[in-house]
């Protein structure tokens, strides 16, 4: 099966793929995290959320109030793999599109942006994430 794969360095990230996808089930497969944990860190409180612009608002049902795809986030480990098996229908995804990562305040139930790795920035940040969707298709076969 062909995978969409993106590739996020920060927690406000303009993607752009070299084509648009139609409309079709995306399932998320993999998650990996790339931290930096040299000394100390940041605290996800678990998990990280995942705004993703082509989620259309009727992907995820939650009492948070939200409609984000959610990644675990161990403190200590500096490369992690989570293993998922999500579907969801999803809008075309546009070529061009934004993604925002943010943790959750437990106590204010506030999403904040997830800090991300900047030079001189203190340890424990996320480097980048990278995400992987299984797609049916990455051409629209009714255009040929």
């Amino acid at each position: 099966m062909p995978l969409l794969h993106l590739s996020i360095t920060s927690n406000n990230q303009n993607i752009s793929l070299p084509k648009e996808l139609i409309a079709q089930k995306l399932t998320f497969v993999r998650a990996n995290i790339y931290k930096d944990t040299n000394s100390g860190g940041a605290d996800y409180k678990g998990r990280v959320f995942v705004d993703l612009d082509f989620f259309s608002g009727f992907e995820v049902n939650s009492n948070l109030n939200d409609n984000f795809l959610i990644v675990p986030v161990k403190a200590s480990e500096e490369v992690q793999t989570y293993q998922m098996e999500q579907t969801f229908t999803a809008e075309d995804v546009k070529q061009s599109f934004n993604c925002k990562v943010y943790y959750n305040d437990p106590t204010t139930n506030a999403f904040i942006p997830a800090p991300f790795y900047e030079a001189g920035s203190t340890a424990g940040r996320i480097i980048y994430m990278d995400l992987f969707f299984q797609v049916n298709s990455l051409y629209d076969y009714s255009t040929y």
